[in-house]
């Protein structure tokens, strides 16, 4: 109980801020010792409801907002659900909506697939930032010195063994997508599953959003050029020209 009212009064505090704010700040407010408020923080980024700022601050991710969607949807007004659904309407794929939380993509929305043969990826699921094709979608949104510094932080964490991360590849790769507009990625990390995925137009540039259409490895692949096109039309119709 003691754990779901510091979860809650963190975000009360954030809504009252209305701004990031470090760990030292939020001890003091919440009147909690920093080592216990690390790991509240530390927790809730990997759940992908807080993002570390480069200047060690934290601060909410959209997939907060997403929670209450059903319930007020003036609070995101409705345009990314009716994207996501119209996709998976027109598609019959799985429709996932990724934000980028430190080293990871999480997952905060997902419509299922309504073909017999379907990814199951449930809301909250994680993939490697730098190793998924959402991930260089998102890493796309960023500056080369964030992304290097989000690299580098992937490589302190791998797991004992794995290879690192090719920086020089990795740029490499992401600069193509900002070429294309769109990342594909198939047998990535699932093998067998494959997506096809364009950034969100957002307001808040420290925080990204994509949106993919997930499917059967070789027929995102088949389907690439058709996925991105419709990505990109929906993407202008529900957010303007712009987006």
């Amino acid at each position: 109980m003691k754990s779901a009212t510091r979860v809650l009064a963190l975000f009360e505090l954030f809504d009252r801020l209305e701004r990031p704010a470090s760990v030292t700040e939020i001890a003091r407010e919440l009147a909690i010792p920093q080592s216990s408020t690390s790991m509240l923080v530390n927790g809730l980024i990997d759940l992908g409801y807080l993002t570390a700022l480069p200047d060690r601050r934290v601060q909410p991710t959209p997939r907060v907002s997403m929670l209450g969607r059903w319930v007020d949807g003036r609070i995101t007004d409705g345009r990314v659900t009716r994207l996501m659904r119209e996709l998976g309407e027109e598609t019959g794929e799985t429709i996932l909506l990724g934000i980028a939380s430190d080293i990871h993509v999480v997952y905060i929305a997902v419509i299922p697939a309504t073909r017999a043969m379907r990814l199951h990826i449930p809301a909250g699921t994680r993939r490697p930032i730098a190793a998924s094709g959402m991930g260089l979608m998102l890493l796309s949104a960023m500056d080369e010195d964030e992304i290097t510094r989000r690299i580098a932080r992937a490589d302190l964490a791998r797991e004992p063994g794995a290879a690192p991360v090719d920086l020089a590849a990795t740029l490499a790769e992401i600069r193509a997508i900002r070429t294309k507009g769109h990342a594909l990625s198939a047998s990535r990390i699932v093998p067998g599953a494959g997506i096809v995925c364009r950034l969100l137009p957002t307001a808040d540039q420290s925080q990204p959003m994509a949106i993919g259409i997930g499917g059967q490895a070789f027929e995102v692949v088949e389907k690439e050029a058709a996925f991105a096109a419709l990505l990109r039309g929906k993407i202008a119709r529900h957010f303007g020209a712009g987006g």
